[in-house]
């Protein structure tokens, strides 16, 4: 919320490197982390932790800003939906050899040097922009009504996903015998597939949809696929429901559910930057981001409890659940958008 501020008062710049510059505190620090009292050691690390979230939504924010005051003709939905999570797959690979080869404090020291060189990058290439009109508080939740369901739907699919899929599956799977590396590979197998199938979903947007030869669907749209690859993605807690002791059904599972969250989150990464007026950009997306992350953080906090109290089924079933709302919202926004290009184009007939 607050980097939507930061940004519309000093500018794109300012905020890209304040992001950078705690980034780079944040991996220095741990050179500093050394063997005492737990409780010293758990605050430490989650202070350091917090300040890398801090960077991480506020570059977040700003870079999404950046690319919605480009010129509309590189404003491409294909160029917008995504891929860097596949990236985030590679990480968790390039994160185990950095361990293996430089140990705990190097690998931190290694990404510090990095991030700091990105930082001086950053300050002498990136151009600045600034926001004519700042937003007051009261101002945060004047967005357009599509943007607030299109937040609520992503809000929906984060806690669809992280109230089985962060913390209790793989606690699950080490509970009934798998190996970390079995664990660390079907979360990172799962990650790459569903980075990899992001920017592919603008083909389904050019495609039709037939059975037996019968055209049924002409003309997709982004907000199409939110709605049934949603539908979709609640079949994949149902059958971990049923399947849950079988590894290999659960690393095809996994895979499937990238998948489909692939197909469902890649259209809001181009929708959310088309939805926010121009002229407060920072402001509507760090809503937007806003709304979407407190799915996030509610899943995440009641996945325990869920997960103490009624095991990995009970988890699987709020999944259920809230992918179930994702996907009712998803069809109300796409049946909306549907009628609102009727009325343009019978809007432009009678103009004509």
């Amino acid at each position: 919320m607050y980097s939507g501020f930061f940004i519309n008062r000093f500018g794109y710049k300012k905020a890209f490197i304040v992001s950078l510059f705690f980034h780079t505190i944040a991996s220095f620090g741990y050179l500093f982390l050394f063997q005492g009292p737990v409780i010293f050691t758990a605050i430490t690390i989650n202070i350091l932790r917090s300040l890398r979230g801090i960077g991480k939504e506020l570059i977040k924010t700003t870079s999404s800003a950046y690319f919605r005051h480009l010129s509309e003709n590189h404003l491409h939905p294909h160029y917008l939906l995504g891929g860097k999570d596949f990236l985030k797959g590679i990480g968790l690979l390039g994160g185990s050899i950095l361990l293996f080869y430089l140990g705990f404090h190097l690998s931190f020291g290694f990404l510090g040097i990095l991030t700091f060189l990105c930082l001086i990058l950053a300050k002498g290439v990136l151009k600045d922009h600034k926001e004519i009109k700042q937003i007051s508080f009261s101002g945060f939740f004047k967005v357009n009504h599509n943007l607030m369901i299109l937040a609520i739907i992503r809000a929906s699919l984060y806690a669809g996903r992280d109230l089985w899929l962060v913390i209790p599956i793989p606690i699950y799977l080490q509970s009934i015998g798998m190996s970390k590396i079995m664990i660390g590979t079907v979360l990172a197998c799962g990650l790459m597939v569903f980075g990899t199938v992001q920017p592919l979903a603008g083909f389904f947007v050019k495609s039709r949809l037939y059975i037996r030869s019968f055209v049924i669907k002409s003309k997709w749209y982004y907000e199409d696929i939110i709605a049934v690859s949603s539908f979709f993605l609640l079949l994949v807690p149902l059958g971990m429901y049923f399947l849950k002791t079988n590894f290999l059904a659960v690393f095809l599972l996994v895979i499937t559910y990238n998948i489909f969250a692939g197909l469902a989150t890649a259209p809001h990464n181009y929708l959310h930057l088309r939805l926010a007026n121009k002229e407060r950009a920072s402001i509507d997306i760090a809503f937007y981001k806003t709304i979407s992350q407190f799915g996030k953080v509610i899943a995440v906090f009641s996945s325990g409890f869920l997960y103490d109290s009624y095991g990995i089924s009970g988890c699987l079933l709020a999944s259920i659940g809230c992918l179930f709302v994702s996907g009712i919202l998803g069809a109300i926004l796409s049946n909306k958008v549907h009628r609102d290009k009727i009325k343009k184009i019978k809007d432009m007939s009678l103009s004509k």
